[in-house]
């Protein structure tokens, strides 16, 4: 639904009934006299391609569930980092498993990277993120881990800046072929390393993202091949020159039926067969939406991190 009139009543107020929604997270935001405005009574939006749009959530599904929290048993953190390759100030977001604070331990870390429209808190703000990893580890069906959330975003795109539309980056879809990111990622990956107790350790490594972003993972992948044991890619966009030759590297590649690069997906996994890299291929009804990159993480956080293990 795009959009619905609402009606005023006899007490002056405006108002519309949906029809029966399926289990999902819903944005929406009111428009009145040419101006775009989120719900003043609801606390919960997010910021996407053009404004902000407040949020609800219909639950009744297991994703659902698992994208609803009502306190979470590990912490959030956002911190900042100077990339002195492009000059850019990258905003970092983080997930802190339950128990960081109270042992040494050294945990396993997945980094996730958002699409072309996107910044640091897209995962958390459209993609239920937090509350997806939080759960799933209180349900002990994913390994305690960090999850750092970084503005992946080549120079001059948008980032934190949050009086500019996102949309702004659809325009330079090119620079995101400069890797500004994926150069600076070594010394932004010993910069978190500094301050949290992220795992050296491959086995305990991965970084995943959807769209543009599982193309930056699979850059990421190639040019720095013993960094990463698992790679997730959500939708993604794959060029031949990107598909890789290492066989230390396991791939988990999900991809809806109608998604506009599902035939690309589908090359790059016969591609990786052929050079018998070893991958995981999730294939799912649906295009390039929100619903089905919660649905990927989550099956994606269930597998990783968990070699080795009884």
């Amino acid at each position: 639904m795009h959009s619905a009139k609402m009606i005023r009543g006899q007490n002056g107020l405006f108002t519309y009934t949906t029809p029966p929604l399926v289990p999902e997270v819903y944005t929406y935001q009111f428009k009145s006299h040419r101006q775009r405005l989120i719900d003043p009574s609801n606390a919960d939006s997010i910021r996407i391609s053009d404004g902000k749009r407040s949020v609800f959530i219909i639950s009744g599904s297991y994703l659902t569930d698992l994208c609803l929290s009502d306190s979470l048993c590990g912490k959030t953190e956002l911190c900042q980092y100077v990339d002195d390759i492009s000059g850019k100030t990258r905003c970092i977001l983080l997930y802190l498993p339950p128990q960081y604070d109270s042992t040494e331990q050294i945990y396993p870390v997945l980094y996730l990277l958002h699409g072309i429209d996107g910044n640091e808190r897209a995962w958390n703000d459209r993609g239920r993120a937090i509350q997806l990893v939080d759960n799933l580890i209180q349900q002990g069906k994913a390994e305690p881990m960090i999850l750092v959330m970084p503005d992946a975003n080549p120079k001059k795109l948008i980032g934190q800046d949050e009086n500019v539309s996102l949309m702004k980056n659809l325009l330079h879809y090119h620079s995101w072929f400069h890797y500004d990111f994926e150069r600076t990622f070594p010394k932004m990956d010993s910069f978190l390393s500094t301050r949290y107790r992220l795992s050296a350790d491959m086995k305990m490594r991965a970084v995943s993202g959807l769209s543009a972003g599982s193309t930056q993972s699979v850059t990421l992948a190639k040019m720095y091949e013993n960094n990463f044991r698992y790679v997730g890619l959500f939708s993604p966009i794959v060029h031949r020159k990107q598909v890789p030759s290492s066989k230390k590297t396991i791939y988990w590649i999900g991809s809806g039926t109608t998604d506009i690069f599902h035939l690309q997906s589908k090359k790059f996994v016969k591609r990786i067969h052929q050079r018998q890299i070893p991958y995981i291929y999730y294939e799912t009804k649906g295009g390039h939406t929100w619903r089905n990159w919660r649905l990927y993480l989550s099956e994606f956080l269930q597998f990783i991190f968990h070699e080795g293990k009884p």
